[in-house]
């Protein structure tokens, strides 16, 4: 189906806002719009599954999601929580061709698609590309080796004080109240993010709300004082 030329500068406009794309020239990038196409998801609606076959890669233009990978005992751990101008899912077309993690919308979610057969010819036109590319494969790792690490060697509280103070920085919005994180997430996907149960992050979460620490309400957390959570995260001083 052929692009209308509003539709054509608005999808133009966010490509230029991805981190690989954002060097193009307004041809280039005019190229990628006509090959690409967008994909809409509900909240909650899982993308892709790990193990699946992956032939394209992803541009988030509007919502967030989460990258998750699940044990053969059924336990999930989620590795990270994407927002608008990420590009995801190029690893499963620079390697085996099967998805490495599962990817679910947390919100009603709006990606940019490319397909293998424009994506690979893209990065080898331009080696500047390429190379953000290896960049963000590289933090991403990073930020493997630090769950990994958390896991085994924070306690509870600092883990899930480190990933509040984490989320707050990246979806925080200041509120008379303290500071909002602008993300909505059930006590089973906090629990996600730090590898623990439900139950431990709401009997964490209801001492830390009696201490007038951090509050939770339908799944918006607010950070009441911030700087004794960072204390407790480690961050003090950073």
């Amino acid at each position: 189906m052929a692009i209308s030329e509003e539709g054509a500068r608005q999808r133009r406009e966010l490509l230029a806002k991805g981190s690989l794309f954002s060097k193009l020239s307004e041809s280039e990038l005019d190229t990628l719009v006509q090959v690409s196409r967008v994909k809409k998801l509900r909240a909650r609606e899982e993308l892709f599954h790990k193990g699946d076959p992956g032939s394209q890669v992803y541009l988030i233009s509007k919502g967030r999601l989460k990258v998750i990978t699940t044990s053969a005992e059924g336990d999930d751990v989620v590795f990270s929580i994407m927002a608008p101008g990420e590009v995801f899912g190029e690893l499963a077309l620079l390697s085996s061709g099967r998805r490495t993690a599962t990817v679910t919308a947390i919100e009603a979610s709006e990606l940019i698609v490319l397909d293998r057969r424009e994506f690979l010819p893209f990065l080898r036109a331009h080696p500047e590309a390429a190379i953000r590319l290896l960049e963000v494969l590289a933090y991403r790792c990073l930020r493997i080796s630090e769950l990994l690490e958390d896991t085994t060697f924070l306690n509870l509280p600092a883990r899930l004080a480190k990933k509040l103070v984490s989320l707050s920085r990246v979806h925080g919005l200041q509120t008379p109240e303290g500071i909002r994180i602008d993300l909505k997430l059930s006590q089973a996907e906090i629990g996600d993010l730090v590898a623990t149960t439900r139950e431990s992050v709401n009997k964490q979460m209801k001492t830390w709300s009696e201490e007038g620490l951090v509050s939770m309400k339908r799944g918006i957390v607010t950070i009441h004082r911030v700087d004794d959570l960072e204390a407790l995260a480690g961050f003090a001083g950073d």
